[in-house]
């Protein structure tokens, strides 16, 4: 039987383990951590990066020995997410090569930290073309392609994406012809899938994805396993930025993986994917639960300020959303969302001059980026404030300026959340038809979506339209369909007529929380009373018993 490719990757292994007992040398000890590193044995090759680090450094190899304290502090800060470790293994490498002087080594000092990994964008791109100089001086085609790469991500995140791009498309064409080596052309792929994620390009991480699988370690399976988690993650999350929200999601659970992953760096990120997803399914108390290991992690501020709003606590979204900005630099297409959601946190908490700051805020950084998603969102920004203040004809314009301009950008979700804000500028203004022409085409893609939380409102303001929306629950199976099991919990407390303080009481959850559960029930089920849902509720029940 024709051997698979687990068991190659496991005979290189066995090789590698003998010729490190035999010969004990540093290299032989180097290529079996590299062996180990890509099958996730992340302690087992920090060993081996270590004694080869101290015997090329006893050998006087000054450049070999700062080459592996560079990849034991990268795996200290991208992988087990140890910070403190990763610097003073930095500082061992910075050491030695100040005894080598000029060297290639110096430029991959200035990328150990992966490119994903690094809040403040201006830092990266100044490392990044700083690797690149060097690169060039010492012709090293390993370190010029990811120092493309990395500049490249830098100046996507910063908006300026067709530049960023570029170089990412370059860095592919390098490792295409061969001239990159494998364990670079990871590190590459890893900045290239997370441009698409913050720009949300399915078509560029459709072909990325494609191409990954022939250019990294063939005939070993999906090794090294911690860069094809990441492409998992990234990839998710672009198919769920274009709606395809079954799909990234299980993309998403498959980089999740179990609590025990040996790469805890990636989980707050993939937990945050997920957990914003779960909150626009209207699934916020799910959502926070997966948040609350991570929450002093950058990388989920926006969805645990997004599950401060589903519980109606906006004035704690807004202190979590001013943490996160704070922490990024120059991040253009991270601070959007982070912007746009202060918007809607500081209106929902009455504070319109502070939401007037911040879309004033998100409109500056929009006139510095060629991003279509981020001049949406300004436009957006401006026109809920301009509603708040009554200037229904400025922010209608302003919407159908936003819709125009994510109609190009394969984000389903905002352009529909953008169509419902227009209804609703409409039906202010007195312009009911168009309104329900609005609304409506809102409503079908929340409903393709699963995005119950938007489609809930549409409904609502179709129904207050007189169209009929969506369709009220007809039967049994309807009822759990519709709603989640607390909030089935909840209506069979309203039908028996307990207030939200007795529910309260009764679930052990806050009265807040309750009053909170009964409006969403009352939108889910098309009811305007809590009568009517408790009389919607024993009607159901004799249906679904007879």
């Amino acid at each position: 039987m024709k051997p698979d490719a687990s068991d190659n990757f496991d005979l290189a292994v066995c090789g590698a383990e003998a010729a490190a007992d035999e010969l004990g040398t540093p290299d032989a000890h180097r290529d079996l951590g590299r062996l180990y590193f890509a099958d996730d044995r992340f302690s087992d090759a920090m060993r081996q990066f270590e004694i080869a680090f101290r015997q090329f450094r006893d050998a006087g190899r000054l450049c070999e020995a700062a080459r592996m304290a560079i990849q034991i502090a990268s795996t200290h800060i991208s992988v087990a997410g140890n910070a403190s470790a990763g610097n003073g293994w930095m500082h061992r490498a910075r050491t030695l090569l100040e005894r080598v002087g000029p060297c290639v080594e110096w430029g991959y000092l200035e990328l150990t930290a992966l490119s994903c990994d690094r809040p403040d964008i201006e830092q990266l791109l100044a490392s990044a073309d700083r690797a690149l100089d060097v690169a060039i001086e010492f012709g090293d085609s390993d370190l010029e392609a990811q120092a493309m790469a990395d500049s490249g991500l830098a100046l996507v995140t910063m908006g300026r994406t067709a530049e960023g791009f570029g170089r990412l498309d370059a860095a592919l064409a390098a490792i295409s012809a061969n001239e990159v080596s494998t364990d670079v052309a990871g590190l590459c792929f890893c900045a290239m899938l997370t441009a698409c994620d913050r720009s949300a390009d399915v078509r560029r991480a459709r072909e990325w994805t494609a191409l990954f699988p022939t250019m990294m370690m063939p005939g070993v399976g999906e090794r090294p396993k911690v860069l094809y988690t990441h492409c998992r993650l990234a990839y998710g999350s672009v198919l769920c930025a274009a709606g395809r929200w079954a799909e990234g999601e299980e993309q998403i659970v498959s980089a999740l993986g179990p609590r025990e992953n040996p790469t805890p760096a990636h989980r707050p990120t993939t937990v945050a994917r997920l957990a914003a997803l779960r909150v626009q399914q209207g699934r916020v108390e799910e959502a926070a639960a997966l948040l609350t290991p991570f929450e002093d992690h950058i990388e989920c501020c926006g969805p645990q300020a997004m599950v401060h709003l589903g519980r109606g606590r906006p004035e704690l979204a807004v202190i979590v959303l001013h943490r996160g900005l704070k922490e990024l630099v120059a991040d253009a297409l991270r601070i959007t969302p982070l912007l746009s959601l202060l918007v809607v946190a500081e209106l929902e908490r009455g504070d319109v001059e502070a939401a007037h700051a911040a879309a004033v805020r998100l409109g500056a950084l929009a006139d510095d980026v060629d991003v279509a998603f981020v001049r949406a969102e300004a436009a957006v920004a401006r026109a809920r404030v301009g509603v708040t203040r009554g200037d229904q004809v400025g922010a209608i314009e302003l919407l159908e300026r936003a819709i125009s301009l994510l109609a190009r950008a394969e984000r389903p979700l905002e352009l529909a959340i953008a169509r419902l804000e227009l209804a609703e500028a409409l039906a202010r203004s007195g312009n009911e038809l168009n309104a329900v022409v609005e609304g409506r085409s809102a409503l079908v893609t929340f409903e393709r979506l699963g995005a119950t939380t938007c489609r809930d409102r549409a409904s609502a303001l179709l129904r207050s339209l007189g169209d009929s929306g969506r369709v009220a629950a007809t039967d049994g199976r309807d009822l759990t369909t519709l709603l989640s099991a607390r909030e089935q919990e909840v209506l069979e407390l309203v039908s028996h007529g307990l207030s939200n303080g007795d529910i309260a009481a009764r679930l052990f959850i806050s009265p807040k929380t309750a009053e909170h559960h009964v409006g969403r029930i009352l939108a889910k089920l098309g009811v305007r009373s809590r009568a009517e849902a408790a009389a919607l509720a024993v009607r159901l029940a004799a249906t679904a018993n007879q």
